[in-house]
């Protein structure tokens, strides 16, 4: 029984690991050649596993390519946890705009492969991410409402408040190419800890919670 439980965890650990390598390798697959342009043998290439071991982890190179955006949205919608209305509000987004910034220093591919999406008009995702991107933005939405209804952060529309970080904190990955045009050199790791400190302190005193 034992010796089967630990065949079970180690088949369970490589199964993690291959996942992880395929999601890596697909990302920048995508990335490079965008969805019609990214065949699953490629991916199999990237990762020196037979392409039948891609499909029968993802199924599809569309099953795949959502995984990547599945993984992307999880990550950003961290910081927003089920427990933020108990928690002050200047807390909670200054966590939710480190978070988001620090995924866009960490994981720019995958925010670029998303916003090029989108760009396009999401014609592969709308189906299976409308749903779920939309119950987040609600609840999200609630919480900022019930914020102002208690007097916590000052009268503004809850959604402009998240479109405004969304598109401050992924233009840091989204366009890196822009900053590195006009800087002639990406950010270092101290000038993107001060980029989001400004983002954190523009946000909140904009909602009155800093001065």
């Amino acid at each position: 029984m034992q010796q089967t439980s630990s065949r079970q965890a180690q088949t369970g650990m490589i199964r993690q690991r291959n996942e992880a390598l395929i999601l890596q390798a697909a990302t920048d697959e995508f990335v490079k050649h965008g969805y019609k342009g990214t065949s699953v043998q490629a991916i199999a290439d990237r990762v020196h596993l037979p392409k039948a071991n891609i499909l029968y982890y993802f199924r599809s190179k569309k099953g795949l390519y959502l995984a990547v955006l599945e993984d992307i949205l999880n990550l950003w919608n961290q910081g927003f946890s089920e427990a933020a209305l108990e928690q002050p509000p200047d807390e909670v987004i200054e966590r939710y705009i480190q978070g988001k910034m620090r995924y866009s220093r960490t994981h720019p591919k995958a925010s670029k492969i998303f916003a090029l999406e989108l760009i396009n008009g999401a014609q592969h995702i709308q189906n299976a991410m409308q749903l779920p991107m939309m119950k987040w933005t609600e609840k999200t939405a609630t919480v900022i409402q019930i914020w102002i209804e208690r007097g916590l952060i000052r009268p503004i529309e809850p959604l402009y408040l998240l479109f405004m970080i969304w598109g401050t904190t992924q233009f840091y990955a989204d366009c890196d190419t822009e900053i590195i045009l006009i800087k002639k050199r990406p950010l270092n790791d101290q000038e993107f800890d001060d980029a989001t400190q400004f983002v954190v302190d523009m946000v909140l005193r904009g909602l009155g919670l800093r001065t």
